[in-house]
C-alpha cells in the first residue's frame, strides 16, 4: 500500500501498464455526469482498456496509475439505501471495478444501469475484499488499500457518463459452487437458498448473515448497520439473493443493494 514500487516490482507494474495501454476501443456519445447535457463530440472520452483486461493484468500489488488509461462499464449499485456508502461499482463482460467516490447521493448522477467511462490516471488501483478498487492513495497509517476521492470536481473529471438511457445490468445467475475469486465485484444472483443462522433465532439484515443451498454450501450477506433496511427482518423459506460478490478470507459474501435483493421463491 505504498504506491508505485521500486526495484524488481517496477518491471511488473510497467508490464501491467503496457498491457493496458496497448488496448484501444473508441467510444462515443459521452457527457459530463453532473450536468446531463451532451458535450461537443471532441469532448467524448475514449476507453483504452477493458475491465476484463484490467482485472487480468492486475497482479495484486497496489499502485498509482501513471498512464492515461480509461475503462468503460455499467453501474450496478445504488447508494439510495445506504448499504453502498459513497462508493459505486461498474461492470462489463464479467469484470468489475469499485470506485471510491466519497460523495453522497451518487444514485442521482450515476443511476444503476448508466454507462460511464472512468479515467484511472493519478488514482490508486488496489484490491479490497477480492474486488478491484480505484481511489485516492491512502495515508501510511490508514490500513485501507485506497481512500475516498471525496471531491466533486475530481470525481467529475474521473467519471464521464455516456448518453444512452440507463439499462440495469442483468445479474449473472450462479450457484455457490460456481463462485470464483475473479468474479468478485460483479453482480450475481444465487437461487434456491435458505436463511441458515449460526444461532437459531430470528435475525435482521444488519451485519453478516449466513445462507445455504440444499447441498449445504454457504454464503454470507453483508449489510451495514446504517443501511436503511438493516433492521428489517430476514424472510423465512427459500429465497433468491442478488448482490455484489465479495470475498473475506476464504468465504464469499454478497453485499446487498437494498431489501429487494432478497426475493422469496
Amino acid at each position: 500500500m505504498r504506491g508505485v514500487r521500486r526495484g524488481p516490482e517496477a518491471g511488473m507494474l510497467a508490464g501491467v501498464r503496457g498491457a493496458l495501454a496497448g488496448l484501444a476501443v473508441l467510444l462515443a456519445g459521452c457527457y459530463d455526469s453532473s450536468f446531463g447535457e451532451k458535450t461537443p463530440a471532441e469532448a467524448s472520452v475514449p476507453a483504452t482498456a477493458t475491465l476484463k483486461t484490467l482485472r487480468e493484468a492486475f497482479e495484486g500489488q497496489p499502485f498509482v496509475v501513471e498512464s492515461a488509461i480509461t475503462v468503460k462499464g455499467r453501474v450496478t449499485t445504488s447508494d439510495r439505501s445506504e448499504n453502498f456508502y459513497r462508493t459505486l461499482c461498474i461492470e462489463a463482460d464479467g469484470a468489475a471495478l469499485e470506485i471510491m467516490a466519497g460523495l453522497d447521493h451518487l444514485h442521482n448522477d450515476y443511476p444503476e444501469g448508466c454507462t460511464v467511462t472512468v479515467r484511472l490516471q493519478g488514482w490508486m488501483l488496489a484490491e479490497n475484499r477480492g474486488m478491484l478498487q480505484l481511489g485516492r492513495k491512502p495515508s501510511v497509517a490508514s490500513g485501507y488499500p485506497t481512500d475516498y476521492i471525496a471531491s466533486r470536481p475530481a470525481l467529475d473529471r474521473t467519471l464521464v457518463r455516456c448518453g444512452e438511457t440507463p439499462l440495469p445490468l442483468e445479474p449473472a445467475v450462479r450457484t455457490i459452487g460456481d463462485l470464483r475469486p475473479t468474479m468478485c465485484g460483479t453482480l450475481v444472483r444465487l437461487e434456491g437458498l435458505h436463511y441458515a443462522p449460526e444461532e437459531p433465532v430470528p435475525g435482521n439484515w444488519s451485519g453478516y448473515n449466513r445462507f445455504a443451498d440444499d447441498a449445504g454450501n454457504e454464503i454470507y450477506t453483508y449489510v451495514r448497520s446504517y443501511a436503511r433496511f438493516a433492521d428489517y427482518g430476514i424472510p423465512a423459506g427459500r429465497c433468491t439473493l442478488t448482490g455484489i460478490l465479495q470475498r473475506d478470507g476464504k468465504r464469499y459474501l454478497l453485499k446487498l443493494r437494498d431489501e429487494t435483493d432478497c426475493a422469496r421463491q
